[in-house]
């Protein structure tokens, strides 16, 4: 891999770049069916100035330099202080009461947001992240895909490959889009190179 086709943790320089990428997998209002590299909501420039700050956020950079996608993962102390967490309770578990021990470490992936050209290294990117949610004693791993009225799919395969399953689902606002309908995924993190290790593009990101 060249110097610049790598991936590395963000700094503030790169807060407008990861906007810039944010921005073109933004949802078009008319829009009746997800783009081919799927969709992203939320985040301005200063929420991914304090997510650089606070969270674990990656860069993918292309052959280029330029950033091609980007990571954001909420480490515990950071989900247990974000409005997400405040909102836990509107959630519909589709899981009995207690499935999950409350005293393990769990952890958030964000946003996983790749352009269309190198979303082959999606898997690499996410498995970045996921190590270093593991390197710091993070177990549990949740995510979100829009469900309604547009359904994001872009991220689906590759939660598959982790061995997440789908456990509820959260009526979301946000603004300019109006009111969607999120189903909420969990995936046990320890082991995730194993099970990335049975696709093809996670037996890229694992070597």
């Amino acid at each position: 891999m060249s110097e610049a086709a790598r991936i590395r943790r963000a700094s503030q320089a790169d807060a407008e770049a990861i906007l810039k990428v944010k921005q073109a997998l933004a949802l078009p209002p008319d829009a009746r069916e997800a783009p081919g590299g799927g969709f992203l909501l939320g985040s301005s420039l200063e929420g991914y100035r304090a997510l650089i700050d606070a969270a674990d956020v990656w860069v993918l950079n292309g052959t280029d330099g330029a950033i091609a996608g980007f990571a954001v993962l909420l480490p515990e102390p950071v989900l247990r202080a974000s409005e997400l967490w405040t909102r836990r309770q509107a959630i519909r578990w589709e899981v009995p009461a207690g499935w999950m021990p409350p005293e393990h470490r769990v952890c958030y992936f964000d946003q996983l947001a790749i352009l269309p050209a190198a979303r082959m290294r999606a898997a690499e990117l996410a498995l970045t992240a996921l190590r270093g949610a593991v390197r710091t004693g993070h177990q549990h791993l949740f995510a979100t895909t829009v469900a309604h009225p547009v359904q994001n799919t872009a991220s689906l395969a590759l939660l598959r490959a982790l061995g997440a399953r789908r456990v509820g689902s959260v009526d979301e606002e946000y603004e300019g889009v109006g009111r969607i309908v999120s189903d909420l995924y969990y995936a046990p993190i320890d082991g995730a190179d194993e099970r990335l290790q049975d696709t093809r593009a996670g037996r890229r990101a694992v070597r």
